[in-house]
């Protein structure tokens, strides 16, 4: 490997020992020979350090840091001191990549010389589902806050191929302490500062949904989100950028609440919106109530009169939540093909039948 390697490839472990081979094996293999592998073991209690240990044996490209458990964010930052990349990549070790994503995020960012490159991806959950193409209407280099917006709306840092001394001398870090949320700050921050994003759109990254992941297992520990877009806003006052972004900003904050509070137990929503109204302001209501339509839609300004509370306020966001899953089951529905439908009323027929019978 030469001294300064094209790609680094950042990987913190904690206990995926079911998954990590497929992700190494996606990393080793990328077409791209040229990188920089850096594991972080952040106090993994299952084989995963031995996988690690196995595979670094195999190929002088992987270098392993370990630490304590400290989370995320903290085993990602861990690996910045020996980051020698001229661009880095951050991959979650239970997903993969494609074999050319490397080259692929490579090639688009000499070309256009982005600070950072914007690619898809697709979630597995029961089934494969594709990300929504960027938007064709946009141009393919994002400078604009109305440009770039599509981007903050994803803040998975797999989603950005990072140029390194961009991240570097702009000090551009994940939140630290046992937290979900820790790429949050990272990514609005990059995103914000970036003079420029180069879009490559095409589906490169494999995510993998688990139930039993620290992201979704965290219950009470995610009304950290509401902290986390308090430091977004903080960092965009003292960036200067505040003015230019803030209506992104409350729309994404405002999104990111609804869309936790409708996945609680109906045991901890009361207690989430408590915790909301700790921070919430006159600002924060006045884009509400003057917001356009496009970046406020319906369910989630209702969503915004059930935190101010009233005795309607609950009964009409969930009216308004309805009205909107259906509308977007219509769009999906109307762009499956009819065997596919078939084959999805056939699945749910099914599997209501075995729930009758038991």
């Amino acid at each position: 490997m030469t001294p300064t390697p094209k790609v680094t490839i950042i990987l913190p472990v904690y206990n995926v020992e079911p998954y990590l081979r497929q992700c190494l094996d996606s990393v080793v293999n990328q077409t791209m020979r040229d990188i920089q592998i850096i594991c972080v073991n952040d106090g993994a209690t299952d084989g995963s350090p031995a996988i690690l240990e196995e595979y670094a044996t195999k190929d002088p490209r992987i270098e392993i840091v370990h630490q304590k458990n400290l989370g995320g964010g903290a085993a990602r930052n861990a690996a910045y001191p020996y980051m020698r990349g001229k661009y880095t990549y951050f991959a979650d070790p239970d997903d993969w990549l494609e074999l050319d994503l490397c080259q692929q995020c490579w090639d688009k960012a000499e070309a256009t010389k982005a600070d950072i490159v914007s690619l898809r991806h697709v979630e597995y959950t029961s089934a494969p589902v594709h990300t929504t193409p960027y938007n064709k209407k946009l141009p393919e280099i994002r400078q604009s806050p109305e440009e770039k917006y599509e981007t903050l709306r994803v803040m998975a840092p797999w989603r950005r191929f990072w140029q390194t001394k961009f991240l570097l001398s702009n000090n551009i870090r994940f939140s630290e302490g046992k937290r979900p949320n820790n790429d949050v700050l990272a990514s609005w921050k990059g995103t914000v500062l970036a003079n420029h994003i180069a879009v490559l759109d095409k589906p490169l990254y494999h995510y993998r949904f688990r139930p039993g992941s620290y992201q979704s297992s965290q219950k009470e520990k995610i009304f950290i989100i509401v902290e986390t877009f308090c430091d977004v806003k903080t960092m965009l006052h003292e960036t200067g950028l505040y003015d230019l972004y803030k209506d992104f900003f409350f729309a994404e904050q405002l999104r990111h609440y609804s869309g936790h509070y409708r996945h609680f137990p109906p045991s901890l929503r009361p207690k989430f919106l408590e915790r909301i109204r700790q921070y919430w302001s006159e600002e924060d209501r006045e884009f509400c109530r003057t917001a356009p339509k496009k970046l406020l839609p319906r369910h989630i300004r209702a969503f915004c009169k059930m935190i101010d509370g009233g005795p309607m306020s609950m009964v009409n966001y969930h009216v308004s939540l309805a009205l909107y899953d259906f509308t977007e089951l219509i769009t999906r529905i109307a762009k499956m093909s009819p065997s596919l439908i078939v084959q999805k009323i056939v699945k749910r027929t099914k599997r209501l039948m075995g729930q009758h019978k038991k």
